[in-house]
């Protein structure tokens, strides 16, 4: 038997025994479920193993397996399948969302705002912008880490290119009302592009693109159970997004 058929019964084993420790922190990752494990390792092994973007046998076999996760992502968050851009983590998702807006949308919208409390992987990019003559923008949040609704929207103004929220907060776990912060920034700018953070939200609270309003967010695989190194960015019609990493065919929306 091999020891990667004899790791995935182990893992199957695994779920079903009381654990030998309690682990807390499955929000920040977990373990992969035995069925998604299974399903990766049927593709590298018998289909699905070639590069999606080659055009031959096992590249379409590939790019087949992908059109049809891709479905389903936009499916489950109300979106359609030609506004999601597939990357290797949430981290690399979010660097586009912020970096990437910023480099699409050069027409003199110099403000990005962001709560305080944002992941690095969005405050960092921020910064970055900062340093190349953005204004930086830092929304403070009150004890339990709700966004200041007044403050947002005075910081709304012509100026303004982005503001990105996370849903879910990654440490505290406080959920923003997203539809409630969107519509606070498309009445004072409709054109003000909102980015949401959900990697921390999907599959634990309603998500859904239409309904909120956003224009951007982010997802990250291993926050629901799937593999580590997938991510991916909903990017809505319209909203423009420069990669920011080239040489990459199978993010399909960039």
């Amino acid at each position: 038997m091999s020891d990667i058929v004899r790791g995935v019964e182990d893992l199957i084993e695994m779920h079903g025994k009381p654990p030998r420790e309690v682990y807390l922190d499955s929000e920040n990752s977990g373990l992969i479920f035995p069925e998604a494990l299974m399903e990766m390792i049927r593709c590298y092994k018998e289909v699905g193993y070639g590069h999606p973007s080659i055009t031959h046998k096992v590249g379409w076999e590939s790019y087949e397996k992908l059109h049809v996760s891709t479905k389903i992502i936009a499916e489950f968050i109300g979106a359609s399948i030609d506004e999601i851009a597939h990357f290797h983590s949430g981290t690399e998702a979010n660097n586009v969302a912020i970096l990437g807006v910023a480099k699409a949308n050069d027409d003199g919208r110099k403000k990005i705002i962001v709560s305080s409390i944002e992941h690095l992987s969005i405050i960092f990019p921020a910064e970055q912008l900062q340093k190349l003559g953005y204004k930086l923008v830092k929304i403070p949040v009150d004890g339990e880490g709700f966004v200041d609704v007044d403050a947002l929207s005075d910081e709304i103004d012509k100026d303004t290119l982005l503001v990105s929220i996370a849903t879910v907060n990654h440490e505290i776990g406080t959920v923003q009302d997203i539809k409630g912060l969107v519509e606070v920034v498309k009445d004072k700018n409709s054109d003000v592009i909102f980015h949401t953070d959900a990697a921390d939200a999907l599959g634990k609270v309603y998500f859904n693109v239409e309904n909120l309003g956003v224009d951007l967010a982010t997802f990250s695989s291993h926050k629901v159970y799937g593999p580590k190194g997938a991510g991916a960015l909903y990017i809505r019609d319209g909203v423009k997004v420069d990669p920011i990493i080239f040489g990459q065919l199978s993010t399909q929306r960039l």
